[in-house]
């Protein structure tokens, strides 16, 4: 009992204050403002270039690392002004397969919390982009090779509107909580974004406009009375199933029982709102 006694004096002490349920996991250059550029640059700060494949010919026009790089937002009496860009610049990244941007954050999958990627994005290019062209944005870590594996990921996919205007949607990619027994739990974050096209859909060409990434974490949903607040309520159900390992309600880490690990999820949420 003496865990609880002390629990209850840290909780009580906290002031009854609201709190949205979301944290920042810092990115750096996420909106793609370095290197400062005039007009373009085909280098990124803190990104990532997925090395030149085999088949790709820089023959025929394109160098591969020119298929990504930063760019200038025009003035707004220009017609290809971007209405929402956040900062004065973002990134191109031309619809080919293999063409990504990447980056290792220094954050790692914490168990119990939740991850949300958002990323601001639109298609287009010189020419008009197809319909049908998809680019992916995913959440990743890495094994013990270092190789990239997928922990998340979700498609946006182009399509023509008569009523197109230079303005980026935002692509949002959810991670449930972290199980303690999935391979990327503690394992550092990476973010990627990556066109998808297939090679031999005839889809590929033109480019996508990218912009302010952002990446939140989230504590896993400990509101177990469903009035949208973490409180007493919630201590109390936790009380009653503690050190169970069969039926549960409140093991929050996904191990199969409740102990001082869902308790510390618990803690943290505590006196934040469900409701983002």
């Amino acid at each position: 009992m003496e865990i609880w006694k002390k629990l209850v004096v840290v909780l009580v002490s906290i002031p009854p204050v609201l709190a949205r349920a979301n944290t920042p996991i810092n990115i750096p250059n996420a909106s793609f403002e370095l290197p400062e550029t005039v007009f373009v640059s085909v280098d990124i700060d803190s990104w990532q270039k997925s090395s030149k494949p085999w088949w790709y010919d820089e023959s025929g026009g394109y160098l591969w690392i020119q298929l990504t790089g930063v760019f200038l937002n025009v003035p707004p009496t220009d017609p290809d002004y971007i209405d929402n860009c956040d900062g004065d610049q973002g990134a191109w990244l031309w619809a080919y397969p293999e063409v990504e941007l990447f980056q290792d954050v220094t954050n790692t999958f914490e168990v119990g919390q939740s991850y949300h990627l958002t990323v601001g994005i639109f298609g287009g290019g010189l020419g008009g982009m197809k319909d049908g062209v998809p680019i992916e944005i995913r959440l990743y870590c890495r094994d013990a090779e270092s190789n990239k594996v997928t922990v998340g990921a979700t498609t946006f996919t182009y399509y023509w509107d008569p009523n197109h205007v230079k303005h980026f949607n935002d692509v949002r990619l959810d991670i449930p909580p972290v199980s303690s027994t999935e391979p990327w739990a503690d394992k550092n974050i990476g973010v990627q974004i990556i066109s998808t096209v297939d090679p031999v859909s005839g889809l590929a060409g033109e480019f996508w406009d990218l912009d302010n990434v952002r990446l939140t974490k989230s504590p896993a949903k400990s509101d177990f009375t469903g009035d949208y607040l973490v409180n007493f309520g919630d201590f109390a159900v936790m009380a009653s199933e503690w050190l169970s390992c069969a039926q549960t309600t409140t093991d929050l880490t996904g191990d199969g029982c409740v102990n001082v690990y869902d308790l510390m999820i618990l803690a943290e949420s505590w006196l934040m709102t469900m409701q983002e």
